[in-house]
């Protein structure tokens, strides 16, 4: 019996071979999106569950007990490390790891490079952290100093095909040797570095060693591990009390506190500064999870629709099935049967989808997701689509074949009790509201990060790069004459990258960038004619020289900007209007004399506000602009904005890497456009757009293919009507618009359900931003209008043939 079930099955999905690839091709795109969603989703929920005891794991960490709106940092001092582990009994194991190279250069077969994902470890990280070893020794590492571990692929993009424990990798020209090579590091860890270098490096330098024994120095990850059963808060509360007895005199009134962050929640933990462990956000994880699902559901309201418009071709088959014994449960059966078949062909395809699109999708999420079918979360991820999808798809069909009358069937008569039911219309509207919910997401979307870039279009972002010098190694402020050399040698290299015609302007300053400086620090300030502040004032101090203006394209609403030649500018300030309304100056503000502790110097500095700069935005739409102070620089700052005359990058960037070769031939040559530092800031809108496009798209694909299954069912219910109007002298036109009325009463009950729904999600989305567009009814009637014209387009084809098809057919009696 069961092979005759599959043997009808094939020659009917044969026969309707067409419709059999509509339908089972849509649903493999919904399951192929939904797939690589749940990838996604369940290894952001499987963040470093997979290490050794990681429900005993916590990172020290520090927060601010007087401004609890801060973020916190994960730092901790290179000495903590002994301390800890000698007073604190609760603890089992301890790592450190210091997160980052700095300014080290490295050097493979004579190219020169920096590594930014790196980390300083000792044997105590590697013990705590479960690495895999694929050729080497992690016991080479851990007795020889000047090595380092890396990871397969890694070790293929330095060296290749070459044995990489024969080859040698240079550090500031000292020589490592390759310890071990380690399997990749999993998608979902929180140590996604690919280089392991020796703690041992610390001692090569009188920088390194000093670092390492001060308890100024907030350089390290520090992990501990507690014994079961040991009390949290009374390790937190020694560990904190360790910290704060080990302070040095200018921190002593630090209000940084101890807190220690499990493992497992560091993948959602937001509030951490300055981190190298990639963040989620567990409002993403259920948007995400949530859409994957309604894809799902989507595609099966588009197979059911299909399947219930393709049940007038066999109402014969199934009417003589009955009349001849077959009972209810071997037409259920039957029509699970091919509805499992169609699933199953649909998961083939859906698989392959998912197999060529991973690498996109992995390069979108910046994750390194693999589909492993060996890998049992994988095969349980899947076959739970599959089950959801299957009985999604096949239970509503296979009731309503079962349930029909054989009489009915022989007469054609059926599909007028199926018209009755309002459940396909409740799904095909369902379809509809998700698609106008998608259609408004999208449009307000790329609405407000057009906003976002009119707001930066000020800076010419694709003709500015920045130029971030090194100090030189083993720079010393203390000393006099080193410093004055160091002050000539970057107004040299100013001066020679003016040289070239293709350089428009140089500005120095020591802001990490135009577009996202938010160094805020307590500022006290005392204004002449003002009561003395009661406590300091977040601001933003940049030290610019006297051309960042019209480089950066400021505006100033009132006053003038720093004079070089003017000697008494070196005291003065000017500052945004935002700085104007937080120290609650009064007009005119241009003249206003203060007092203050210079932050260049670290002695008192007296003189006035000499312009006011109008507010720009300084870092990220999401923030609020703060309070601003420019200063002269009296340091010389050794960050370069390089303006670019258009259409001469190439030429200037020659011209800068020759300069920099001249003043800094010890370091490769490093540089960044202002659009690229865009890219990266807004990075995560980006993609909010890009997914926002995809299922826009995938949600309008499949809304069409439902709105073909219930167009096909009405023009099926409606054949004789169709040709007795013809023959009474309806016109085309007339009948399409007849037969499109059901559907655009649902497209307008769809908006009427969309609309309230998009305004309240796309509102809490813009919450996000400080600055942002406003819901304009535009956005809301353009959606509709696409849906129509997307219904128009869908069902015309169908419309037209029923229409233009022969009256006497129509009416012939079978």
């Amino acid at each position: 019996m069961l092979k005759n079930y599959f043997k009808v099955a094939f020659r009917y999905l044969w026969q309707t071979k067409i419709s059999a690839l509509i339908h089972i091709g849509g649903l493999a795109v919904a399951m192929a999106a939904a797939v690589l969603i749940l990838l996604w989703s369940q290894n952001e929920l499987r963040f470093d569950n997979f290490y050794p005891d990681a429900d005993r794991i916590y990172l020290r960490t520090d927060y601010d007990t007087i401004k609890a709106a801060y973020p916190f940092s994960g730092k901790s001092q290179y000495p903590a490390f002994k301390a800890i582990q000698e007073n604190v009994p609760e603890i089992e194991q301890m790592a450190m790891a210091g997160h980052s190279l700095g300014r080290k250069i490295l050097e493979i077969n004579g190219r020169q490079f920096k590594e930014p994902n790196a980390l300083i470890v000792g044997k105590d990280w590697v013990d705590m952290f479960d690495y895999k070893v694929h050729q080497g020794s992690l016991d080479y590492f851990f007795n020889h100093p000047r090595s380092v571990i890396l990871t397969r692929s890694k070790s293929a993009q330095y060296f290749g095909d070459l044995p990489p424990l024969q080859q040698t990798l240079y550090i500031d020209s000292i020589p490592y040797s390759i310890a071990a090579i380690i399997e990749d590091i999993p998608a979902n860890s929180s140590f996604q570095q690919d280089v392991l270098v020796s703690n041992s490096i610390y001692k090569e330098t009188k920088e390194g060693i000093e670092n390492t024994a001060s308890w100024g120095m907030y350089t390290q990850l520090l992990f501990l591990k507690l014994h079961r059963g040991a009390s949290l808060e009374e390790a937190e509360q020694k560990i904190a009390e360790i910290i704060a007895g080990n302070r040095p005199p200018w921190m002593a009134d630090s209000p940084r506190r101890t807190k220690l962050v499990a493992l497992k929640d560091l993948h959602f933990e937001t509030g951490l500064l300055d981190q190298i462990i990639p963040h989620g956000n567990t409002l993403n994880l259920w948007v995400f999870s949530i859409l994957a699902v309604l894809l799902l559901a989507v595609g099966s309201v588009n197979f059911v629709n299909l399947a219930i418009a393709r049940i007038g071709i066999r109402l014969r088959e199934i009417g003589i099935r009955k009349i001849v014994g077959a009972s209810k449960n071997q037409l259920f059966a039957q029509v699970m049967v091919e509805t499992f078949l169609s699933v199953i062909m649909a998961t083939g395809i859906t698989l392959l989808l998912a197999f060529l699109i991973l690498p996109e999708f992995n390069q979108f999420t910046e994750r390194n997701l693999i589909l492993n079918l060996m890998d049992q979360q994988i095969i349980l991820l899947i076959l739970g689509v599959v089950a959801l999808v299957l009985i999604l798809t096949g239970l509503y069909p296979a009731l309503v074949l079962t349930t029909l009358k054989p009489i009915g069937l022989l007469k054609n008569q059926v599909l007028n009790g199926i018209s009755r039911q309002g459940f396909r219309k409740a799904l095909v509207t369902g379809q509809l509201v998700f698609t106008i919910v998608m259609l408004i997401g999208i449009v307000t979307i790329h609405y407000q990060f057009t906003f976002i870039q009119r707001q930066t279009d000020t800076y010419q972002k694709n003709q500015v790069f920045k130029l971030d010098v090194p100090l030189p190694f083993g720079f010393d402020w203390n000393d006099k004459e080193v410093k004055n050399s160091y002050k000539s040698r970057v107004s040299s290299i100013k001066t020679r990258l003016l040289a070239n015609s293709a350089i428009q302007s140089v500005s120095q300053v020591n802001g990490t960038s135009i577009l996202d400086d938010n160094r805020k620090h307590p500022v006290s300030i005392s204004w002449s004619g003002y009561p003395d502040p009661q406590e300091p004032v977040d601001a933003v101090m940049i030290w610019a020289d006297e051309d960042y203006d019209e480089l950066a394209n400021l505006a100033l609403a009132s006053g003038r900007w720093f004079n070089d030649e003017n000697e008494a500018d070196s005291y003065n300030f000017i500052i945004n209007e935002t700085a104007v309304k937080t120290f609650g100056l009064q007009e005119p503000v241009v003249g206003t004399s203060f007092s203050t502790m210079s932050f260049q110097t670290g002695s008192e500095q007296k003189g006035s506000i000499i312009g006011v700069v109008k507010d720009y935005h300084h870092k990220s739409l999401h923030e609020k602009i703060d309070p601003i102070v420019f200063s002269l620089d009296l340091l010389g700052a050794a960050n370069y904005l390089v303006k670019v005359k258009a259409g001469n990058s190439t030429q200037a960037l020659e011209h800068a890497k020759a300069v920099w070769n001249e003043f800094t031939p010890e370091q490769p040559f490093d540089y960044s456009f202002l659009d690229e530092e865009f890219d990266r800031l807004y990075k995560d809108d980006r993609k909010a757009l890009t997914l926002s496009l995809v299922f826009g798209g995938l949600s309008i694909l499949l809304s069409s293919l439902g709105l073909l299954g219930m167009i096909s069912v009405s023009i099926q219910q409606r054949t004789k009507e169709i040709g007795i109007r013809k023959v009474m002298g309806a016109n085309v036109t007339g009948i399409m618009a007849l037969l499109s009325r059901d559907l655009i009463k649902l497209i307008l009950i769809s908006f009427a359900i969309a609309s309230p729904i998009a305004w309240y999600g796309m509102n809490r989305w813009l919450e996000n931003f400080a600055y942002r567009i406003n819901m304009n009814w535009w956005i809301f009637a353009g959606a509709a209008v696409i849906t129509v014209l997307i219904t128009v387009l869908t069902v015309s084809s169908q419309t037209l043939r029923a229409t233009l098809k022969n009256p006497v057919e129509s009416l012939r009696t079978e």
